[in-house]
């Protein structure tokens, strides 16, 4: 009776650590430990495509595919503790600017760097998207040629597939997609206008 009974409770345990994994995947965060080394920016590049090839339809949010790509302990130290603040791209901004290593200029952008988005979507609940809206998606660059960016991203409120490579050009209308849509006029929002920053990552 004694053997029956542990095993029960032993198979309960089990569906619930089974269970929790399962809620735990589908909530689109990326889970690390404090002390995991970071990835060099050649091998978030290869991360980034590994998840677009075999993952692309991981529920996750674009600040944590960036961490995902990145695996960083010093970045995720840093992250958990801006727990206040529900702007995780913002968190991550912050985090990217202490370590000074913005672009100046578009020509040095360079594969692995990290690019903030504002007026991606109504982040401030106005009804408008405007100059309000910032720090609102990121991505990672995948390459970069002759002023035109190539990235990958991802966002968990997008249909399947969820994680896409996308590009915008600095100088060429041609590749400059429309991401959005403000809803209180209709305008069209194109990729360039929503660049803010490209970082290296140390």
């Amino acid at each position: 009776m004694r053997r029956m009974t542990f095993r029960l409770v032993f198979l309960f345990l089990l569906f619930i650590i089974g269970w929790i994994s399962l809620s735990c995947a589908e909530t689109g965060h990326y889970i690390l430990s404090e002390d995991d080394t970071q990835a060099s920016p050649e091998e978030a590049v290869r991360n980034a495509r590994d998840y677009l090839a075999n993952r692309p339809d991981w529920k996750i949010d674009c600040s944590h595919f960036v961490l995902a790509c990145y695996h960083s302990g010093k970045m995720n130290r840093y992250l958990k503790h801006q727990r206040g603040n529900h702007n995780l791209v913002r968190d991550l901004n912050n985090y990217l600017d202490g370590l000074h290593t913005r672009k100046t200029h578009a020509a040095d952008i360079r594969p692995g760097d990290i690019l903030i988005f504002n007026k991606t979507y109504d982040i401030n609940h106005d009804g408008h998207i405007d100059d309000k809206d910032l720090y609102t998606h990121a991505g990672i660059v995948e390459n970069y040629q002759n002023f035109l960016v190539t990235y990958i991203d991802a966002s968990d409120d997008r249909k399947p597939p969820r994680i896409h490579l996308r590009r915008f050009s600095f100088t060429d209308d041609k590749f400059n997609e429309t991401v959005a849509r403000d809803p209180a006029t209709g305008r069209k929002i194109h990729a360039r206008e929503t660049f803010h920053a490209a970082y290296g990552v140390q």
